[in-house]
């Protein structure tokens, strides 16, 4: 990372007493680990510190430390604004116009990044938000402790689905090793964020599973506000069924559309090699990486399918025999 923005982002913090920091919307692993540790951090260096989720933190991850202080109203004052894991200035699901002020610091691996803040602190190699933060955070003279650790490890766990991804490095494997050595629990960590579903989960994403459809490399299904009342289902790790679906072999992207209340759809992608699906999401004002992205999109089910569906065909060459 450039010198020169370290020394910009620190002259920041010394500079300000309430530092309120967001992340975006429907918070994964890394969302949730990079808002905490950065929270942690920031706040035993005597710092008064808001973190800030629209939708607060989700069941699977309240175990870390810190999800307790995590508020989903934004403090009308603060004298720095930070984001972390967020593409775009949009992506925390709060009207723009309601920010207290404008970005000050944006942290993130986001290839989409648009680079919203005065200082953009942006890694697009990293595997992980927190992968950036494990350097950032010693750089502006803050300690990395156990909780700290814990929560950096979360983002390094979940963004890589488990180390599986192709964006982990040497370097990532590293990082991992010397947080274990700060005595973040790892076991525990993938057990309770990626390895531990509810019984209403199951039956939520069987909706899913017996909707299933594949035609030439893509493979797609799709999830109702239905299906959520029929189960009971009042969890937001429905759209990690498409990691599920990326584990069935002969497709090049898999999809799934998530129905949203106020009639908007949820659509996550995960690819092959190759299949850079950050794109498509970005045509439909989304974003991500090159072999995972999702968009949140107007309309009905059924359109939404078809415009999306047709995008997704044109970003492949699919081979009729190998998929057939």
């Amino acid at each position: 990372m450039a010198e020169t923005t370290i020394e910009k982002a620190k002259a920041a913090l010394s500079d300000a007493q309430r530092v309120i920091i967001l992340s975006h919307e429907r918070p994964d692993g890394d969302a949730v680990g990079s808002l905490l540790a950065l929270s942690l951090s920031l706040e035993r260096a005597g710092k008064n510190v808001a973190p800030v989720l629209l939708e607060g933190v989700p069941s699977r991850f309240r175990f870390l430390p810190g999800a307790d202080k995590v508020t989903s109203d934004i403090p009308s004052d603060g004298d720095l604004l930070i984001f972390v894991d967020t593409a775009d200035i949009q992506r925390t699901g709060f009207p723009v116009e309601t920010l207290p002020r404008q970005p000050d610091i944006n942290i993130d691996h986001h290839p989409t990044n648009t680079d919203f803040a005065m200082i953009n602190i942006v890694n697009h190699k990293a595997s992980a938000t927190t992968e950036i933060l494990y350097d950032v955070i010693p750089q502006l003279d803050l300690e990395i402790d156990i909780d700290v650790a814990t929560n950096l490890m979360t983002g390094l766990l979940t963004d890589t689905i488990g180390f599986r991804t192709d964006s982990v490095t040497p370097r990532t494997l590293g990082i991992a090793s010397e947080l274990v050595s700060l005595g973040a629990p790892m076991a525990e960590i993938y057990s309770r964020t990626l390895n531990q579903r509810s019984f209403v989960s199951a039956q939520y994403w069987g909706k899913g599973l017996n909707r299933l459809e594949r035609e030439n490399g893509i493979l797609w299904t799709s999830l109702t506000i239905e299906d959520r009342k029929v189960v009971g289902y009042s969890g937001s790790d429905d759209a990690d069924l498409v990691n599920l679906l990326a584990t069935i072999e002969g497709n090049q992207v898999v999809l799934i559309f998530i129905e949203q209340i106020g009639g908007k759809v949820k659509v996550s992608w995960r690819s092959r090699p190759g299949v850079d699906v950050a794109e498509i999401a970005f045509s439909f004002g989304g974003g991500g990486h090159e072999q995972a992205a999702g968009a949140t999109i107007e309309g009905n089910m059924q359109e939404i399918k078809e415009r999306v569906l047709t995008a997704t065909r044109r970003s492949i060459s699919p081979s009729p025999e190998e998929y057939a």
